[in-house]
């Protein structure tokens, strides 16, 4: 398997019931077993194999974490083991037992005492800290991304005006953000998510050119084209139909390639 930018910004956290799977990020190798939940961030570059295996993913989007995505990024590709990630194995396999019988009221409370679980259980050692190359740079990163869902809306959101905030070089900026894409890629999809959310919002009666607009997208087709090739529908299709999980929603899934498929069904889910 392999795995490339995607402009998915995910963990993916694969409990292992039986079976082996090897990791190769860079320059470092990682291997995971049975009873092992290994954490996969999809916005980084990987390939890998795996043995024939039963395994139960959990997916997580960065966004979902604030100020916690940090956790998660220490252990990066890396196994929880130990009595932590006992507890957290324990635990994914109850929650997929239950989940059939839990309804739309308790799901939201659900979804964010899984996510407090996971960042407790995943919290960094000292001696993770320690062996962790990449903890600063996560570190930076993270104040970038906080720094730039803050400033959406603000005309002057770029490169300058990060490296002034930051107070580094556009060069170490731009290495930064290499692995997610570059930082031009990446505030625009950040401005089409925030597009896309008030959208959707059934409160929100702005008109989309406004939306539009305001984001920092001046000309009405170019944002109907990159929101398109962000989401693989238009922005009137989120408008009038994206809440309704409906006939056109299953023809948009099976018409895709299949590699497109599940990118298409996490953006979806990121909402």
């Amino acid at each position: 398997m392999q795995m490339k930018n995607s402009g998915l910004d995910h963990w993916c956290l694969t409990l292992f019931l039986d079976g082996t799977c090897r990791t190769d990020a860079g320059d470092e190798q990682y291997v995971s077993s049975s009873r092992l939940l290994q954490v996969h961030p999809l916005g980084s570059r990987f390939s890998g194999s795996l043995t024939d295996c039963h395994f139960i993913m959990l997916w997580i989007p960065r966004s979902f974490c604030g100020d916690s995505a940090h956790v998660l990024d220490s252990v990066a590709f890396q196994s929880i083991c130990g009595p932590m990630g006992q507890m957290l194995s324990s635990y994914i396999t109850c929650l997929v037992a239950q989940m059939p019988y839990v309804t739309t009221t308790e799901a939201s409370a659900l979804a964010h005492a899984t996510r407090d679980m996971v960042i407790a259980c995943a919290a960094p050692s000292a001696d993770r800290i320690n062996a962790s190359k990449d903890q600063f740079a996560a570190t930076l990163i993270e104040r970038a991304r906080k720094f730039i869902q803050q400033n959406l809306y603000n005309s002057a959101l770029g490169p300058d005006l990060l490296m002034r905030e930051m107070a580094m070089s556009r060069t170490k900026l731009y290495n930064l953000f290499e692995p997610v894409g570059g930082i031009h890629r990446y505030i625009k999809r950040q401005r089409l998510c925030e597009a896309h959310k008030r959208l959707v919002d059934a409160q929100n009666p702005c008109r989309i050119q406004d939306i539009a607009e305001r984001l920092g997208f001046s000309d009405g087709a170019d944002f109907s084209r990159a929101f398109k090739r962000e989401f693989s529908y238009t922005p009137s299709d989120a408008r009038h139909h994206f809440i309704q999980t409906s006939y056109q929603d299953t023809q948009s899934l099976e018409n895709l390639a299949p590699p497109d498929k599940l990118p298409f069904i996490l953006r979806r889910l990121q909402f």
